[in-house]
């Protein structure tokens, strides 16, 4: 005999699908905002187009290519250069630290400097470059 067949008919839903690319996009929209804005300080290469002079209170940071930390001329520690920094910082606040590093010394020193630095509530740091021809 005939039977009416009476099938559901089989659908998709979509919602848990729009709520997935929903996160999604949303993951992918802070991690790469996360990864392109890094912490620490804006850097500029050892040439750059867009240099600028400080005008303002400044001391002057050398790193020679072999590691030395100089001041003045003077080679010295880091404790010893740290010690006139926070010296100088006492006595204006708006103080401006240039770290002028060779362009082959290593990465490491640069950094070590500018924590120790930045370990002193000294955050006005900018880095040496010559103006690119």
């Amino acid at each position: 005999m005939f039977r009416p067949s009476h099938k559901k008919k089989s659908s998709i839903n979509i919602i848990p699908l729009i709520d997935v690319i929903f996160f999604l996009l949303v993951f992918f929209m802070l991690f790469t905002s996360f990864r392109s804005a890094p912490e620490g300080l804006d850097m500029q290469l050892p040439e750059a187009v867009t240099v600028t002079e400080q005008e303002q209170e400044h001391l002057i940071i050398y790193i020679s290519e072999d590691g030395n930390y100089h001041f003045r001329e003077e080679q010295m520690g880091i404790e010893r250069i740290k010690s006139i920094i926070k010296e100088k910082y006492n006595q204006y606040e708006q103080l401006t630290v240039i770290i002028n590093a060779d362009r082959n010394s290593r990465y490491e020193h640069v950094i070590t400097v500018m924590d120790n630095i930045r370990e002193l509530g000294i955050y006005n740091l900018a880095l040496a470059a010559e103006r690119k021809n």
